[in-house]
């Protein structure tokens, strides 16, 4: 089963695309669950012709005895779940997070016989527990970073490679950025830079498309509004191309501290000037965020070597990332030995797990 987590900014999209990704999963034959995680319950409206439907949180726990009494099922074949939260300024609404997964727990929703793809779409500020409750608790697999290409969007992407980075010895992994872009005509080599920094990919480009906005107005999904337009076949690419994603082939993210990342964004993510260093995020003990010192990587290679200089760099980059994660107790040795092993082969052929604890 597939597990896929959005995470963004608000207001980037997320619920457009992850419910759009939902569509074109059950349009392809898969047997799709779709969770919206926000207390505005808007996630699945989309979905189900613009009906906001009854939340997890909202219904009497002692009504719920299996799944049929959770789930609402959409025309294009969807599952759907909201999990709800409380009303503005009242409660807390990662709580109203961490009792729907405790519910689906209790009605044995995510079995993995019963789903092949679950998408959940959660709010990008994991500051909070709960909105990371499907990484801590995991529920969730892939993270798919929603993000435009402008600099408070690229912050809160830094922020949610940190929970990563936090819940990665859960089997946690980021599958890369997606970019739902603002300008169509805005460069994009710093989103691009910014990514390298994180040590992640940009995993698809979306541009701004009147489509998707009457689609929004009609409260369906662009996948319905439009089934043979560009935009649905990108949607539906996209989604297989992140379903293709092998957890084992994504490097540990390296998120900047919050210093680097404002230095960093000064230059629009080139190197800024004052040394070769600069500070690192790692995880703490319970999570809080420590800077540790990376030695930046060499000047390209020449042109015959650049392949495999880009791949010792690479190499370099994730060994570090490894040794930070053993040190903090996110993985074991054993374990960061092996996704080095499986993602580079030729550079790990004497390297030992106790060469990763320092």
């Amino acid at each position: 089963m597939e597990r896929l987590v959005f995470y963004g900014k608000g207001g980037i999209g997320k619920s457009t695309i992850s419910a759009n990704m939902a569509a074109c999963f059950a349009g392809l034959g898969y047997r799709v669950l779709h969770v919206g995680c926000d207390p505005k319950h808007d996630s699945t409206v989309a979905l189900m012709d613009g009906e906001m439907i009854p939340t997890v949180v909202d219904r009497s726990y002692r009504d719920i005895i299996g799944p049929e009494d959770i789930v609402s099922l959409s025309r294009s074949g969807v599952h759907c779940v909201e999990a709800g939260g409380p009303a503005a300024g009242v409660g807390c609404a990662g709580r109203g997070i961490t009792r729907t997964l405790e519910i689906f727990d209790q009605a044995n929703l995510l079995s993995p016989d019963r789903y092949d793809v679950v998408t959940f779409d959660l709010l990008g500020d994991v500051v909070c527990g709960g909105f990371a409750a499907p990484l801590s608790q995991r529920m969730g697999e892939k993270v798919v970073i929603v993000s435009s290409e402008e600099v408070m969007s690229l912050y809160a992407a830094n922020n949610i490679a940190k929970a990563v980075v936090t819940y990665a010895s859960g089997g946690i992994v980021c599958a890369g950025i997606l970019l739902n872009l603002r300008d169509n005509d805005e460069d994009l080599q710093p989103a691009q830079r910014f990514a390298e920094l994180l040590n992640t990919r940009i995993i698809g480009v979306i541009k701004r498309e009147p489509l998707i906005r009457e689609a929004e107005y009609r409260r369906i999904t662009v996948v319905e509004h439009g089934p043979n337009a560009p935009i649905t076949k990108q949607l539906c690419d996209l989604g297989e191309a992140i379903l293709a994603v092998d957890p084992r082939d994504c490097p540990l993210p390296t998120p900047l501290s919050d210093q680097d990342f404002y230095a960093y964004s000064r230059h629009r993510f080139a190197s800024p000037p004052g040394g070769d260093g600069r500070q690192r995020w790692v995880a703490g003990a319970r999570g809080e965020g420590t800077a540790t010192r990376v030695v930046r990587a060499a000047a390209a290679p020449p042109a015959d070597d650049r392949r495999g200089a880009a791949s010792r760099r690479a190499f370099k980059r994730d060994l570090k990332a490894g040794i930070a994660a053993v040190k903090r107790g996110l993985v074991s040795p054993a374990e960061a030995l092996q996704r080095l092993q499986t993602s580079y082969p030729d550079f790990t052929r004497r390297l030992q797990a106790r060469d990763l604890v320092t």
